[in-house]
């Protein structure tokens, strides 16, 4: 019994952690941990001069383990210590390692520790007063960071000595933080993360390379860091795969497996079935009318599968299928499938239960009227027609035209489809159990659902899935409404990976009262009478926690796996150049952990994922018109583009510094290239330093060179030895001024790109992109004789000032496309359009009623029974217009021939338009207003109708902080009435108040409520007491967050 989480059946063994200190930590309250490591390294450093006094070698090794050992009986033996309360013996953490006799303790903790800490934190809580737990809490958390500051320092260190054992320990150490952190709350500490230059990170990657994994798919790390157990849990799996891949050559740049396209297989070896042909010709027809083919599976009067085929149109209720074609299940180069996999698809295809956004009257009423807890639906057949690649996009080599057309259209099915389909076979083969499950809360069951605790399974497996590693899966993902995984026996909807139960963290009520601030909670507990807790409750409920971290870890790979792949940034607009300059970045982190991505697939992905008009890459031919149409379209790039080892455009062209592939690169936003009438300007951030730029003092041109850079701080010059990383042609002629320039990136010294100065004008340097460079800073007293033998290869150079800008080839297009991803984003002014539509109706219907009947006063109450009905009847039919027109104009800008500048122009402005104040901010003042109005003169009625719409513009957190910021509000009242102003108490309630401005986004008001705690503290506790402290570094906090 473990504290965290394993994969199940798995055949990877655990980590296990060596056993190598023999001295006990005793308890000394003392939270200074370099010290004591540097005590406990003394002792050992004492213990090898005494092997040497007595004559015996003394190796590298003894240095690294003596570190190792006071590094586990410091840091690890001594947070668990401190944090418990009492001594650590080693022999209970520690077990027999299965290969051999030796001791060692197993990476994942055993869960004894949890429910002991827990159980010590719970009574500690319950038996003293808030002051009390406050200073308790305090200690720990000021041990915490004592400790997280000393394991960062020998993490460093473990990444020079790449030592396996100490690396080992120092994960340890992080995992046993990471349970401290859970008791003293997430919110007030951060946790530490994993990096690419983390000694324990670089360790669990070579596992998961062991384990199958294709190094290129770990670059997810880079754009979005995970803690340690949950990389841990990842790197504990192998990739569900049915094909064997061998992935051990690839590099965290490119993938070396590649998949041919081969014939389909069937779905047994003994089956002999025929092929089920799609009418071709009638894909092509539709193909070349600018349509969308959709197929549906019929059944001839003889009982012979056939394929029928319609063109979509903007009421087709259809499902998109999203497959890996390596997997030769629905792959085809013939546009025909085996008639097993035809009629597999079909069984798939029929039991999709109906969601609710489809759902009529009938049923409803169905719903509402049948009540037996263990019923099924039968196959709904409600999405017959649907959209396989294999079918629709024309193979023939004769038609390559009309193949490309297909391909192009692809955004728009993604997003028209009612759902898409993932079909993996390493995800189909998953047993992940099943239950009766439904898409309506508390409806009846009408699919099977993966069970509860095996959710975890499912979500890291879908992770790390060969469907998750293609280019085209980020594009599906961000464009699909809903996303189907069928597995061995039930179906997984993405939106629906969570738990239906009470998993011991407490249900939504639970989740409510957690929210308010605990000192609010313990004060208003300490009001009331003190009544024991029965310590049964207590320990039952911590005999029960088999993994507790387990829910905790799939929560945190939920949550990745939705920023990676369903993102949900992208149904929002992206109006201005930097809302998609952003966007362009995160599309680019994204597709570095891609091991398919293909430099065709690239453009159309990036144009859609930056909000792009990507209708327009029909209208270039080649990769490099595509690219450079992209590059030209975004009005602010990142100057890190430069500098990556890639494959870029012609090197005889201006625009030779456009990449052509996606590399690992990093973004820190301090310098970006901003698109201006002379071309793209260097600009830096405000708070960060100027890229230097250097005159190269030699017009010669090598792929090595010695280079002698002044030095900025110091008179004497630095040395780096030069190399070119993507070299220019050589046959193209240097420029005729045969002058050169090189930049040197301010955050990583070693890289550098070199320009050809092309012109100067007054201070101005127009600048033509040669290559990137990589630079290694040298040693005089080791190079000076190299430099006597080769002098011919050593430059100087002098610093430029001015402004530096890379020439560009031609005026730019206007691609912007400012357009959320998914209509359901016009919500917030659909409402009050409709609203407006149905007033007008209303009031007209009132004045024909006062024409016809003279006084509307006389009207039966069965009259005004049947028009309140009619009312709400012809409300809804006005919502569904709208919606309608809406989806009907979003729709159209998927269309090949859509023009931002045709008849629908004048929509998007209105749609685009956003008022000084944000439209859905004025929305929800106006609608709080409204409430609060009618609920003031007692209208009930407004009270009903604004709260249907009032609550869907806000999400549950936000509803959750400003019921917690008014009960905060309220109880600082309370205390101020009966407190002093600098009485600790009522200090608390300042500053749980500002923390909860701060998570609402109210930054003005977060520093003037936190400099008014400040002061309280600083008078009452004085400046060198931890509250002051904890607030001084709330307060730089909040300065990093503005």
């Amino acid at each position: 019994m473990f504290c965290f989480p394993y994969p199940r059946n798995a055949d990877v063994e655990s980590i296990r952690v060596p056993l190598i200190t023999r001295s006990h930590y005793p308890i000394t309250g003392e939270t200074n941990f370099v010290d004591l490591l540097m005590t406990a390294l003394d002792a050992e450093t004492q213990k090898i001069k005494a092997v040497k006094s007595d004559g015996q070698e003394s190796t590298g090794f003894d240095l690294i383990h003596s570190l190792a050992s006071a590094l586990q009986s410091c840091l690890f033996f001594g947070v668990a210590s401190e944090a418990l309360g009492r001594s650590i013996r080693h022999e209970e953490f520690v077990g027999t390692d299965p290969d051999g006799p030796r001791l060692s303790i197993d990476l994942r903790i055993p869960v004894w520790y949890w429910r002991e800490l827990r159980a010590r934190w719970d009574e500690l809580d319950d038996s003293l007063t808030a002051a009390e737990f406050e200073a308790k809490r305090a200690q720990l958390k000021k041990l915490y960071k004592a400790a997280q500051i000393a394991v960062i320092y020998m993490d460093l260190l473990a990444n020079r000595l790449e030592d396996d054992k100490l690396t080992v320990i120092i994960l340890s150490i992080y995992m046993l933080l990471y349970l401290v952190a859970y008791v003293l709350k997430f919110t007030t500490l951060k946790v530490a993360h994993t990096t690419t230059s983390s000694a324990p990170t670089k360790l669990l990657k070579r596992r998961m390379v062991k384990n199958g994994w294709c190094e290129k798919r770990l670059n997810f790390l880079d754009a979005s860091p995970m803690s340690y157990p949950a990389f841990y849990f990842l790197s504990s799996l192998k990739p569900p795969r049915i094909n064997g891949e061998e992935h051990s050559s690839c590099s965290s740049k490119r993938c070396l497996v590649t998949n041919k396209l081969s014939k389909p297989l069937h779905r047994t070896t003994e089956c002999l079935c025929e092929d089920v042909v799609v009418p071709i010709d009638r894909v092509n027809s539709i193909v070349a009318a600018g349509g969308i083919p959709l197929v549906r599976i019929t059944r001839s009067p003889l009982g012979k599968t056939e394929l029928e085929v319609v063109p979509y149109t903007p009421s087709s209720r259809f499902i998109a299928i999203s497959h890996v074609w390596a997997d030769q299940q629905f792959g085809s180069a013939q546009n025909c499938l085996p008639k097993c996999q035809v009629e597999y698809l079909g069984d798939v295809l029929s039991i999709l239960p109906i969601s609710a956004d489809h759902w009529g009257l009938r049923e409803w009423v169905a719903n509402w009227w049948s009540a037996r807890p263990g019923e099924i639906a039968p196959p709904s057949r409600a999405y017959e027609y649907f959209w396989l690649d294999s079918f629709v996009v024309p193979q023939a080599v004769e038609h390559a035209d009309l193949r490309i057309k297909a391909i192009e259209s692809m955004n728009l099915i993604y997003a028209a489809a009612s759902h898409t389909i993932v079909f993996d076979k390493g995800l189909q083969a998953l047993d992940a159990g099943r239950y009766l499950a439904s898409l309506v809360y508390g409806g009846r069951p009408t699919y099977y659902s993966p069970q509860d605790e095996n959710l975890l399974e499912v979500v890291a497996s879908i992770y790390a899935s060969n469907w998750m590693g293609r280019a085209w899966t980020l594009q599906e993902g961000i464009l699909s409404r809903q996303i189907v995984f069928p597995l061995h026996g039930s179906i997984a909807y993405l939106k629906l990976l969570w738990p239906y139960h009470d998993d011991g963290f407490g249900g939504f009520w639970d989740y409510l009262v957690t929210r308010i601030p605990k000192d609010f909670r313990r004060s208003a507990r300490d009001l009331l009478p003190r009544r024991a807790k029965p310590e049964s409750e207590v320990s039952k409920r911590l005999q029960d926690d088999s993994e507790p971290f387990r829910e905790a870890v799939r929560h945190e790979l939920f949550t990745h796996m939705k920023k990676s792949l369903h993102v949900e940034d992208y149904k929002d607009y992206a109006r201005t150049p930097a809302d998609r300059a952003a966007r362009f970045v995160k599309a680019h982190s994204l597709l570095q952990s891609r091991t398919t991505t293909q430099a065709k697939d690239i453009p159309l992905i990036l144009m859609n994922m930056s909000c792009m008009n990507a209708n327009a890459i029909s209208q270039s031919k080649t990769i490099d018109a595509r690219m450079k149409r992209i590059f030209y379209g975004l009005e602010s790039l990142p100057v890190e583009l430069l500098f990556s080892d890639c494959a870029r455009m012609d090197p005889c062209t201006v625009d030779a510094w456009i990449p052509l592939e996606i590399v690992p690169e990093t973004f820190d936003g301090r310098h970006t290239l901003k698109l201006s009438p002379a071309g793209f300007t260097f600009q830096t951030r405000k708070d960060a330093q100027a890229l230097k730029f250097y005159l190269l003092s030699s017009a010669h041109r090598s792929d090595r060179f010695r280079l002698l850079l002044p030095d900025w701080k110091d008179a004497k010059s630095l040395k780096y030895n030069v190399e070119v990383l993507q070299r220019s042609n050589g046959k193209q002629a240097a420029a005729p001024t045969s002058v050169w320039c090189i930049v040197v990136d301010n955050q990583s010294p070693e890289r550098g790109a070199r320009f050809v100065v092309n012109r100067v004008v007054g201070d101005k340097y127009f600048l033509h992109f040669d290559c990137p460079l990589r630079l290694t800073e040298i040693n005089d007293s080791k190079t000076a004789g190299d430099a006597q033998q080769d002098p011919e290869l050593e430059c100087g150079a002098v610093s430029l000032n001015g402004k530096f800008i890379i020439e560009r080839s031609h005026e730019p297009q206007d691609m912007s496309i400012s357009r959320p991803q998914n209509p359901e984003q016009y919500s917030d002014r659909l409402i009050v359009i409709g609203q407006v539509v149905f007033s007008i109706i209303y009031l007209g219907e009132r004045y024909l009623i006062r024409v016809i009947w003279g006084d509307e006063n006389s009207m039966s109450t069965l009259f005004y029974i049947f028009w309140g009905l009619w009312n709400f009847k012809q409300r809804h039919w006005v919502e569904r217009a709208l919606i309608a027109f809406v989806h009907h104009a979003w729709m159209a800008t998927y269309q090949p021939d859509w023009d931002p500048n045709g008849h629908w122009k004048w929509f998007w402005k209105l749609s685009n338009w956003e008022p000084p104040i944000p439209f859905r901010t004025l929305n929800k003042w106006w609608c709080t207003f409204f409430f609060f109005l009618s609920l003031q003169t007692s209208s009930w009625s407004g009270v009903a109708t604004v709260t249907l719409y009032w609550l869907p513009l806000f999400p549950k957190q936000e509803l959750i902080n400003i019921q917690a910021e008014r009960t905060c509000l309220q109880a600082l009242k309370e205390f101020e009435k009966a407190l002093d102003p600098d009485h600790i108490s009522r200090l608390k309630k300042v500053n749980n108040l500002g923390t909860l401005c701060r998570n609402q986004g109210k930054l003005g008001k977060v520093e003037k409520t936190y400099q008014r705690a400040l002061q309280g503290y600083e008078k009452t506790l004085g400046a060198d007491h931890a509250s002051t402290l904890d607030m001084v570094g709330n307060l730089s906090n909040l300065s990093a967050d503005q």
